[in-house]
C-alpha cells in the first residue's frame, strides 16, 4: 500500500488529503480515488503528468479520448499503467490535472510505503475542493471574497450559484464517496455479465454517471429462475389468444387495412384488460387495446400483412402453441421501437419493471439516466418520460407485465419482474 498526500496547487489557504491506495491499482484507478478523496464529481478531462507544470511536462499519461483527438508523441495512455510504475519510492512525486478549461492542477508526493494489504482509503485532509466549474484558482479567488461580503452586488447571485457550498472538510465524507464507487463497480461488473442489454448501454454512459440507476440496481434479482410453463401461459395468452385468432387461413383486413369489426368484437368479448372498453365501437381504430395487440404480434415477427390479409409467420405457426418459447422470444426481442432513443428508453424501462419502481421513480430514472447517455431533453418530458419508450410500454401493457392504468399509480405482477430480468439478459 502506498500513503500518498495530494495537495491542490494555487489556492489558500491550503486544500490538501492524505490515502491510501494499493500499489498494483492503475492510474484511472487513481484518478477515482483522487475524485473521491478531493470531493470532484468527475465532469471534465484529466491527465497525470511528470514534473510540477503541466505545460512543460515532457511525460504525459492521458485518457484515451484525449490521445484520439490530439497526440503530440509525449503522451502515454494511460489505462493498465500501475501507480508503482510513477510512484515506485517514498518522496516520489506525479502531477494531476483536472479539468482543463479551469486547471485544476494537483500534486502528489508519496510519504510511505507498506506490505500490508488493503483497499483505497482516505486518512485526513483540510478544506474542501472548490466548486466545479468556479473559474480556476483566480474565479474561486473571487467566489470566495464575493461570499463572505454581504454587501457586494453579486453576492446574493453566487450565493445561489454556489448552493450549500461548504469549506469545511470531513474525512468520512470522503470515504463514503468511495465505497459507494466500490459498490457501484462492482453492481456494473454484475450488469455486464448477467443483464448485457444494460451493460451495452451503460458503455456509453457509466453507471456512476447515472444519478438514479444504482440504487433502483440494487433491487432487482438478478437471478430468477426460469419461467413456469403455467406462468408463461399467463404472461403470453392475450399474444396466443391472436395466433389462434388469426389462425392458419388468416384474418382478411378491411379495405383501409384495419382488423374488421367481428375480431374486434370477439376480443372484447374474450380478453379483459385492465382498463375497461369505451363505448360500444367495434372498429380497430377507436381501441387502443386492439392497436396495442396488433403491434405486439408484429413487433416480434409472428404476423405480417400480405394481399390485405393479416397471416402468422413461420415463426407465428410455430409459437402459437408454446408459451415458454413464446416468452423467451418475446424477452429477446425487448427493447422494440425504430428509434435509438425509444431502444435505450425501453432498456431503463425494462429495469424500473424488474426493480417494481413506482410511476415516478420511473419517469425520473428514464429521463435523468438518457440525459446521462446524452440526450438532450426538455424539462417537461421529465414527469412523462416513460413514453419516450413507447413502444416496449404499450407491448408490455398488453401482456400484462405493468398495469394497464400505466400512468397512474399500481404494481403490476411478480412475473412482470422475472420477464423484464430474463428481457435484460436475453
Amino acid at each position: 500500500m502506498l500513503t500518498i498526500r495530494v495537495t491542490l496547487a494555487d489556492v489558500e489557504p491550503v486544500v490538501w488529503r492524505r490515502f491510501t491506495i494499493a500499489s498494483d491499482a492503475t492510474l484511472p484507478e487513481l484518478h477515482d480515488v483522487i475524485q473521491d478523496v478531493m470531493g470532484w464529481e468527475d465532469r471534465h478531462l484529466h491527465m497525470f503528468f511528470v514534473g510540477d507544470d503541466p505545460l512543460r511536462s515532457t511525460r504525459r499519461y492521458e485518457m484515451k479520448s484525449a490521445l484520439e483527438e490530439w497526440d503530440d508523441g509525449t503522451g502515454t495512455l494511460e489505462d493498465g499503467v500501475r501507480v508503482d510504475e510513477v510512484l515506485a519510492a517514498v518522496g516520489d512525486r506525479l502531477g494531476y490535472e483536472y479539468d482543463f478549461g479551469d486547471g485544476w492542477t494537483h500534486h502528489l508526493v508519496v510519504e510511505e510505503i507498506s506490505t500490508a494489504a488493503g483497499t483505497a482509503a482516505c486518512l485526513d485532509g483540510d478544506r474542501a475542493c472548490p466548486p466545479e466549474d468556479c473559474g480556476g484558482s483566480s474565479g474561486y479567488d473571487e467566489l470566495l471574497k464575493v461570499l463572505a461580503d454581504t454587501d457586494h452586488p453579486e453576492h446574493d447571485h453566487m450565493k445561489l450559484w454556489a448552493g450549500d457550498f461548504d469549506e469545511r472538510f470531513a474525512v468520512a465524507d470522503a470515504n463514503n464517496r468511495i465505497a459507494l464507487r466500490r459498490a457501484v463497480t462492482e453492481l456494473a461488473s454484475q450488469v455486464r455479465d448477467r443483464l448485457p442489454k444494460l451493460g451495452s448501454l451503460l458503455e456509453r454512459g457509466p453507471l456512476e454517471y447515472h444519478p438514479d440507476l444504482p440504487d433502483v440496481l440494487a433491487r432487482v434479482d438478478v437471478d430468477v429462475a426460469q419461467v413456469d410453463p403455467a406462468v408463461a401461459a399467463s404472461a403470453m395468452e392475450k399474444l396466443m389468444w391472436m395466433l389462434a385468432r388469426v389462425g392458419e387461413d388468416g384474418i382478411t383486413l378491411t379495405a383501409a387495412g384495419y382488423v374488421p369489426p367481428r375480431d374486434v368484437a370477439a376480443m372484447r368479448a374474450e380478453l379483459e384488460w385492465g382498463t375497461r372498453w369505451f363505448g360500444s365501437s367495434n372498429r380497430e381504430v377507436d381501441h387502443q387495446q386492439v392497436h396495442w395487440l396488433r403491434a405486439a404480434v408484429t413487433q416480434l415477427g409472428l404476423v405480417r400483412v400480405l394481399k390485405g390479409r393479416l397471416l402468422r409467420t413461420r415463426l407465428g405457426n410455430s409459437l402459437a402453441t408454446d408459451p415458454v418459447r413464446l416468452w423467451s422470444h418475446a424477452a429477446a426481442r425487448m427493447p422494440v421501437g425504430r428509434e435509438q432513443y425509444e431502444k435505450d428508453a425501453g432498456v431503463l424501462l425494462l429495469v424500473t419493471v424488474a426493480a417494481s419502481c413506482s410511476v415516478d421513480e420511473r419517469n425520473s430514472l428514464v429521463f435523468r439516466s438518457l440525459e446521462a447517455l446524452g440526450w438532450r431533453l426538455p424539462e417537461r418530458e421529465r414527469p412523462y418520460a416513460q413514453y419516450l419508450a413507447r413502444p416496449t410500454l404499450d407491448f408490455l401493457t398488453v401482456i400484462g407485465a405493468v398495469p394497464s392504468t400505466l400512468g397512474r399509480e399500481g404494481a403490476g405482477p411478480d412475473w412482470g419482474r422475472q420477464f423484464a430480468v430474463h428481457a435484460l439478459g436475453s
